[in-house]
């Protein structure tokens, strides 16, 4: 299925198992103009949240489709009165797919959030919380939910020196009322980007980045914590991993002389192990304004509407995968190498997909950012042993695959949109 939003109209495509087109529906509403929240595919069904305005509430619907588009399942699950929503809803679910929660802010800067179980498809829990020093329309960062139903605020607190920093974590819990506050201090130190992940199996958070030792200077190495959400305290060490010469050396690789190598880096994925301990996967990537001479360096981690208009140059080029035990100790660092370049696409088809499996991970990536390109993987297995495949060509396939945007559909396929002359396909890849 794939779900299109057109403004007023929200449309269904559905494709058979040889990926052809088999049936078209526009999605059906009680009003007009409506907000879909979130479009979930499970099992044997897929679900659609959305809301409308009637009178002096909003209407808060959940609808069920099977596969041949037809309504199997409607129902208004809970209305909130206009005035608790001043902020369009935003929506986050579970990794697996059991929990989905609301979230918007009240006129009193209040956190009000619906959680809601599709297994038995009922409401949770409702609340609105009042969230002391801190705006929270401002200062969240991100917000996660665990399988279990516990989620996290994650939020940027207002820095008290210069070079210091900290981030406040807000754990909310089905089992208490409020929330439990978290602090971590950086204490001298600097961070410079920041990842989320949850590790269901062990209920585990980690949390991590690159920091450097004062703003605005260079990347010393990442930063994390990997803690059971249970034991959080309130207030959390912070563990520090240095790049080593080496490291860079290994980056560098014949390449020109470039002292600042490690500010380019982007946290992408964490692979969670077994025994506790997760990888780390990142990428350098980097881009370039042609516009403006005086300021022509942009994080993609940071938006801006300048940027995005065009004249960038956008370079995504090696993978990094550090290894980390349960005993907070860094085991082993891969580089994998790879070099690509595109102009004003916002790199849409650069980076890599990671497809994952018990044996092995196998990044997937575009050679080249061009019509006739080739494709090719890395494989590799959990102590770290490092293969490189070509997988394809695109020459004469009409196709320029999107990697980012890769859905993975068992331990040996993946579905890949392809994007070119305003025309999309779908690219199955099986192994």
């Amino acid at each position: 299925m794939v779900y299109r939003d057109r403004g007023f109209n929200k449309e269904i495509d559905a494709f058979n198992q040889d990926l052809e087109h088999t049936n078209f529906e526009e999605l059906v509403f009680e009003k007009k103009k409506v907000d879909v929240f979130n479009v979930l595919g499970m099992d044997s069904v897929f679900q659609v949240m959305y809301g409308f305005f009637e009178k002096d509430s909003m209407h808060f619907m959940v609808k069920r489709y099977d596969k041949f588009i037809q309504l199997r399942d409607s129902s208004t699950f809970i209305k909130i009165h206009k005035r608790d929503i001043r902020k369009r809803i935003g929506s986050v679910e579970s990794e697996d797919k059991s929990k989905v929660l609301l979230y918007t802010f009240d006129i009193q800067n209040r956190f009000v959030y619906v959680l809601y179980d599709n297994r038995r498809k009922k409401v949770i829990r409702s609340q609105k919380v009042y969230v002391e020093n801190a705006d929270l329309r401002n200062d969240i960062l991100e917000i996660q939910i665990m399988d279990s139903g516990k989620f996290l605020l994650v939020l940027n607190e207002d820095q008290k020196f210069e070079d210091s920093d900290v981030l406040r974590l807000l754990l909310f819990d089905i089992s208490f009322d409020g929330y439990k506050s978290v602090r971590m201090n950086f204490s001298s130190f600097y961070r410079k980007s920041y990842f989320l992940d949850f590790d269901n199996l062990n209920g585990k958070i980690i949390i991590c980045g690159t920091y450097s030792e004062k703003r605005g200077k260079e990347t010393k190495g990442f930063y994390y914590i990997n803690r059971s959400i249970d034991d959080l305290t309130g207030n959390e060490r912070v563990y520090f991993i240095d790049f080593d010469l080496e490291l860079q050396n290994e980056i560098m690789h014949g390449k020109k002389k470039k002292s600042r190598i490690f500010d380019d880096l982007e946290i992408k994925d964490i692979i969670n192990r077994n025994d506790g301990g997760f990888l780390i996967v990142s990428e350098i990537a980097r881009e370039f304004s042609r516009r403006n001479p005086y300021n022509n360096s942009y994080s993609r981690s940071t938006y801006n509407g300048y940027s995005r208009r065009g004249w960038i140059d956008y370079y995504n080029d090696d993978i990094l995968i550090s290894n980390i035990n349960s005993e907070n100790v860094l085991e082993w660092t891969e580089v994998l190498y790879k070099k690509q370049f595109s102009q004003d696409d916002e790199a849409v088809f650069s980076s890599f997909y990671l497809m994952k499996t018990p044996s092995r991970m196998r990044f997937i990536y575009n050679d080249e950012i061009k019509s006739s390109n080739t494709v090719s993987e890395y494989i590799m297995d959990p102590i770290g042993n490092i293969a490189r495949n070509s997988l394809l060509t695109t020459e004469y396939q009409n196709m320029k695959l999107r990697f980012q945007d890769a859905v993975q559909l068992s331990s040996n396929s993946i579905l890949v949109p392809s994007e070119k002359n305003y025309n999309l396909n779908l690219v199955r890849i099986t192994y």
